[in-house]
């Protein structure tokens, strides 16, 4: 069939098995059902576009949490319009209610009516276009006039849902515990705005949110799609953003005792980082700081440079305390300017076999910071002080008097974080390309 509007090809009669001129119309109900029923197997198809399309177009639902949402509601949608395109009438009350808890959680959620109604508009062009592929695909023709019906039928159902948002935000409005919500939510947005929000303006935003406002606070970073399938309940000093694209939380300074007994089961077996602890107009900062060292855990990064393992395996001892990991996330920061000192100041490793330099480079590092002291590395290394012993004077012998240079120490440090944080398996990372002096050792 051939939706109104495209071009046919001319009827050929009988002879060919198409149908004439005099071909008997098919009635305007078969159609209809014959529409609807095409209609109805297209939905899982139609879902899944509209999801990815207002996702990617409207800001407000590109979190990984809103997937379920937006998917109940375009499957509810669709499968209400195939009915109505069947049989016309007025929307279905099941779901003029579900509509209606729909709008209620948008108050909740702290997203404007617009965002809905952009997400509307995006669904409607999906459903359009499917439509007319639908009709395309059908062996009857489909009169225009039906047609036009049919796709107008869709923009009353389409009001009658607005109308039943706008009725379910109007009673959530009402709600003391939304209200209280949306000033959280409105709290979350102005700790986390840049440039920095004033002081005064954050201290008159926390008071109407019941938000005992701390002197210093950190910010969590959470993996999208890391939070259980029933989501924690948190504290009254816990401010969640876990309804953000990328997820977090804003927590009293972890530092202090108290604090930590909170934080450690509601974070216990979710991939987090904790960002420093900072003054509440200063959590923008904090934020970026625990995203990055997320970032850096989950690919194994961080591991590999602090404990001494080898990278890839994702963190599973708790949050990552970003403050822990300050001199690799600096490094890393200015990675191109440190990798420039690092192919020179750590040239002298590559004239060890490849698969020791690893260990040679983590002694370094371990006898460099503990001034020295072979027994003080040993206990970091976790070897015998005289392995450390034969170790340094081996380092002594390629290095010579540069790694006894005190000014040279930081940007040794430097290097060697890099390394240790970047190296494969096999002993070197890939861009320390200077190549192999004289046979390894």
């Amino acid at each position: 069939m051939r939706a109104p509007g495209h071009a046919t090809e001319p009827d050929c009669g009988p002879e060919t098995g198409r149908p004439g001129p005099d071909a008997p119309d098919v009635p305007d109900d078969e159609v209809r059902a014959a529409l609807a029923a095409a209609l109805r197997a297209a939905v899982p198809a139609i879902v899944a576009e509209t999801v990815e399309e207002v996702r990617r177009d409207v800001v407000e639902y590109a979190a990984p949490a809103c997937r379920d949402a937006l998917e109940l509601a375009a499957g509810c949608t669709l499968g209400a319009f195939a009915d109505l395109v069947a049989r016309p009438g007025p929307p279905p009350d099941d779901l003029l209610a579900l509509f209606r808890r729909i709008g209620a959680a948008e108050v909740q959620e702290g997203r404007a009516a617009s965002a809905l109604q952009n997400a509307a508009n995006v669904a409607t062009r999906v459903v359009v276009r499917h439509l007319s592929r639908v009709a395309d695909a059908l062996d009857a023709e489909v009169p225009s006039g039906l047609y036009g019906q049919v796709v107008s039928a869709l923009f009353p159902l389409l009001n009658a849902l607005t109308v039943a948002v706008a009725q379910g935000r109007a009673e959530a409005a009402r709600d003391p515990a939304v209200l209280l919500l949306r000033r959280r939510r409105a709290l979350l947005d102005a700790l986390l705005a840049r440039p920095a929000t004033e002081p005064r303006r954050i201290a008159g935003l926390a008071r109407e949110a019941g938000w005992p406002l701390p002197r210093r606070a950190a910010a969590v970073a959470l993996a999208p799609g890391a939070e259980p399938p029933r989501p924690r309940a948190l504290p009254p000093q816990v401010l969640d953003g876990r309804h953000l694209a990328e997820p977090c939380l804003i927590v009293p300074d972890p530092r202090d005792p108290a604090h930590r007994l909170t934080l450690e089961p509601l974070l216990g077996g979710l991939a987090a980082a904790v960002g420093p602890a900072v003054e509440p107009a200063a959590l923008a900062r904090s934020l970026a700081w625990a995203r990055q060292a997320l970032a850096l855990a989950l690919d194994g990064t961080l591991g590999a440079a602090l404990d001494g393992e080898p990278p890839g395996d994702p963190p599973g001892r708790g949050p990552v305390i970003a403050a822990d990991h300050a001199p690799t996330l600096v490094v890393l920061r200015h990675r191109d300017l440190v990798e420039h000192s690092a192919r020179r100041r750590l040239n002298p490793l590559l004239n060890i076999r490849q698969n020791r330099r690893t260990q040679y480079a983590r002694t370094l590092q371990a006898v460099l910071e503990c001034g020295f002291n072979a027994s003080a590395a040993a206990v970091r290394l976790r070897v015998h002080p005289q392995t450390v012993r034969l170790r340094m004077r081996k380092l002594d012998e390629l290095f010579g008097a540069e790694i006894h240079d005190p000014s040279l120490h930081v940007e040794l440090l430097m290097a060697l974080r890099l390394w240790l944080a970047t190296t494969r398996p096999d002993g070197q990372p890939d861009w320390f390309l200077n190549g192999l002096a004289s046979a390894p050792a």
